[in-house]
């Protein structure tokens, strides 16, 4: 597949890949109100996605410094303080991540400094790219914790968008949010969202289609390493509220379709899932992987991005449908030209196997 060297969100030309019941076929992504029935249910990551490129110094031996944050830690989304971040060398997002050179070498209590007055104190050093890290304020501290916690103003006005060199320019903040976005607690825009515009909503609406939203902290979707990137998804915060399993139980009682807009969303309701119980409430981090091998309960479903094999986002797919299925779908969207990446196109993936 073409890699999305688009820098905006494309409403309208959109490609949808119709993967499921044995067959491969192709429409626009516009079309998705046609395609789902009265009483089907779109469930939406509502999560806003804050600028998570830090550029700055090391505290004690000034050298230059990236990082990206990698994963929310939470407690909880109003205290923005706590990350999963990588660390990079020298170069910016026009050099391919992977062509990035050394970080410096960081330890445990080593501060980081940013524009506005914004650090970041090391927390916890996983390997010499993955770090935990707690953002910090100059200002008066807090009693509880004896730090200044920063305002998420001051996250805003010090980062950049994550982004990638397969991108023809700059882009802005504004251009990773979709029509869902809400508390800024991922660090790349879950994607699938793009394509959705407020007439295609309308019309959606207008046919009886349903919407149920969860809020779902969207990672990093490469680190430049590929032993970092195989780690992938870290542990990731996410939110399932009462009303959205409300949704789903009703929908799925009335032999209706529940569709996950994006993988983030699927990984959020599958974490929900209890055993002998079925979806229950629950807000905290994460750490599921779906692998082929993972029983899909919670939807019928899946709406996703295009992505290259090996990804987890693959296994997910094979969760799905099969192996055999979605290499026939594969070549069917290299030889019509679909987008990869996160400005791609899409897949509308399923029912589910049983």
């Amino acid at each position: 597949m073409k890699p999305a060297v688009r820098s905006r969100r494309r409403f309208g030309d959109t490609k949808l890949l119709l993967l499921g019941d044995d067959a491969v076929r192709h429409a626009r992504f516009g079309e998705l109100a046609e395609r789902l029935d009265p009483g089907d249910l779109v469930v939406v990551n509502r999560s806003g996605t804050l600028p998570s490129s830090f550029r700055g110094h090391v505290e004690k031996s000034r050298e230059e410094i990236e990082i990206r944050l990698a994963a929310f830690q939470g407690p909880h989304p109003g205290d923005l303080t706590e990350w999963l971040a990588v660390s990079f060398g020298a170069g910016d997002w026009r050099r391919r991540t992977e062509d990035r050179g050394p970080p410096p070498r960081l330890e445990v209590g080593e501060v980081l400094h940013f524009a506005g007055g914004l650090s970041a104190r090391i927390l916890g050093v996983q390997d010499e790219r993955l770090l935990r890290v707690r953002f910090e304020a100059s200002g008066k501290p807090e009693a509880s914790s004896g730090v200044a916690a920063p305002g998420v103003g001051a996250l805003y006005r010090a980062g950049r968008p994550i982004q990638y060199s397969y991108l023809e320019e700059e882009i802005a903040v504004w251009d990773q949010q979709t029509l869902f976005s809400g508390a800024p607690i991922s660090v790349e825009a879950p994607s699938a969202g793009f394509a959705f515009d407020w007439e295609l909503w309308r019309r959606l609406r207008a046919r009886g289609v349903n919407f149920a939203t969860v809020l779902h902290g969207a990672g990093l979707s490469s680190t430049g390493s590929a032993a970092l990137d195989r780690r992938l998804p870290l542990a990731e915060w996410s939110e399932v509220p009462d009303v959205t399993i409300q949704a789903i139980e009703a929908a799925r009682r009335a032999g209706r379709r529940v569709v996950a807009l994006g993988t983030t969303v699927l990984r959020a309701l599958e974490s929900a899932w209890v055993p002998g119980e079925g979806l229950r409430p629950r807000a905290g981090l994460t750490t599921l992987r779906i692998s082929p091998a993972h029983t899909i309960r919670s939807v019928t479903h899946l709406v996703t991005g295009m992505h290259d094999l090996g990804e987890s986002h693959r296994d997910i797919v094979h969760a799905i449908v099969s192996p055999e299925l979605a290499a026939a779908a594969d070549a069917q969207a290299e030889a019509r030209g679909y987008f990869s990446h996160e400005y791609g196109d899409l897949a509308l993936v399923g029912p589910v196997k049983g």
